[in-house]
């Protein structure tokens, strides 16, 4: 155990760093142009497979970051750590073809623990939003004149999340958390125009950053029904912004502008409201599903180039388990599927952009108790769709997680 606490300072401080990075590659979605990127595809644990639910999961073999209050189920002096990777093809369809592009990196760190027989905590750091699009070749005419332009944008960034879940048993059946968020990053666009003479570069990096709470509940019914409530309060990230514009004229550079921290209007994050059940009709067999709604009507701001619309998410998942006191390692390979439908929240020329997700997994015991696994899933889904200026997206994930649990601070007696 004292090995995996060695390596948290420096897996931490890893992440931040790459968290802090500008070229984020972890999409290549051209609806990342939009707002602050697409929403993250990197998952904790088992979620990913479970078509990205589980408000009402516990968290007693895996890191739930769903609900707050599942880090009350940490069993007491456990452990837990998990690793992230993901990896994303995207196809790209219009009128005129298909473009493929691929992704990858490392894409969470989190570890949690319990405090005592009632209570635990967890710090974790994923992507929050990811951008990565390129308009490449883009023509069109000068004001005034027969003469044409050429000019291509490319984007990367994206934001990160730290955020820190605590909870607390009440009663047996009864749980409730808070949680705390610190969300930051940059998204930097550069534009490069090219005319028969001359060229002009305009490169704009936009700050944000922001801290934002939510609360958790969830009730075990019976040893074979639970339910979750998550809420997250809306917030206002602060905007900056850093831009500079250069042209080249005869060889010759000159800078038109180099400006720094310029105002920008803070961006707004919505009330978002979650609701979640867990069933095992059996004892081999869990079923989790969730619905959640993020207000993004009501913050009243819109895109430069769409309108903010109000969000759904459902999610459903199933996961099956041969025998959790089994001997054979078969017995603890976990297998699992999920759908995912997220009707948007972006409206451009009177369209939502939507998007939904088959996932499936495995969870590989790499310990004899079955209580650590590689966790690995695959999801296929469908953003967009081919319809006056929209692209259709199809793409192909593969998330993989390394999710160990250890004890620590017990106790060895000699005789």
């Amino acid at each position: 155990m004292n090995r995996y606490i060695v390596c948290i300072p420096f897996l931490f401080l890893s992440s931040i760093l790459f968290a802090q990075t500008s070229d984020n590659t972890l999409t290549r979605s051209p609806y990342s142009l939009f707002g602050l990127g697409v929403q993250s595809n990197s998952n904790i644990g088992t979620n990913s497979a479970l078509g990205k639910g589980g408000i009402a999961l516990e968290s007693k073999n895996m890191i739930n970051n769903y609900n707050p209050a599942s880090f009350a189920s940490i069993p007491e002096q456990s452990f837990l750590l998990d690793i992230g990777f993901l990896g994303e093809f995207n196809t790209i369809s219009n009128s005129n073809g298909d473009e493929s592009r691929l992704a990858a990196s490392f894409s969470n760190l989190a570890f949690a623990f319990s405090i005592n027989d009632s209570s635990g905590l967890g710090v974790s750091i994923v992507p929050f939003t990811d951008v990565g699009y390129s308009l490449v070749g883009i023509t069109s005419n000068i004001e005034g004149s027969q003469d044409e332009f050429i000019s291509s944008i490319t984007g990367s960034g994206g934001l990160s999340d730290i955020r820190i879940n605590y909870g607390y048993r009440i009663f047996d059946n009864v749980r409730v958390g808070i949680r705390a968020s610190y969300i930051f990053g940059s998204i930097l666009e550069t534009e490069n125009i090219t005319t028969v003479d001359s060229y002009l570069d305009i490169i704009e990096e936009n700050y944000y950053n922001g801290l934002r709470l939510g609360v958790g509940f969830q009730f075990d019914i019976n040893d074979s029904y639970s339910m979750g409530l998550t809420t997250d309060l809306p917030t206002s990230l602060h905007s900056s912004q850093d831009r500079l514009v250069e042209k080249t004229l005869d060889n010759v550079l000159i800078t038109v502008e180099n400006e720094e921290d310029l105002f920008v209007t803070n961006f707004k994050l919505p009330l978002e409201i979650g609701f979640g059940i867990r069933a095992k009709p059996i004892n081999t067999i869990t079923i989790n599903a969730d619905y959640k709604m993020n207000m993004w009507g009501q913050t009243e701001q819109s895109d430069n180039i769409g309108q903010f619309v109000n969000q759904s998410i459902v999610s459903l998942g199933a996961q099956y388990k041969a025998n959790e006191r089994g001997f054979k390692y078969w017995q603890h390979i976990e297998f699992r599927a999920g759908i995912n439908y997220d009707t948007g929240y972006l409206k451009v020329n009177n369209k939502v952009i939507d998007n939904y997700g088959f996932s499936a997994g495995l969870g590989l015991p790499i310990n004899r108790k079955g209580t650590s696994m590689l966790n690995i899933s695959y999801t296929t889904g469908q953003r967009g769709s081919v319809s006056g200026l929209l692209l259709q997206e199809n793409y192909n994930l593969i998330n993989v997680n390394l999710s160990l649990k250890d004890t620590w601070f017990q106790r060895i007696f000699f005789k």
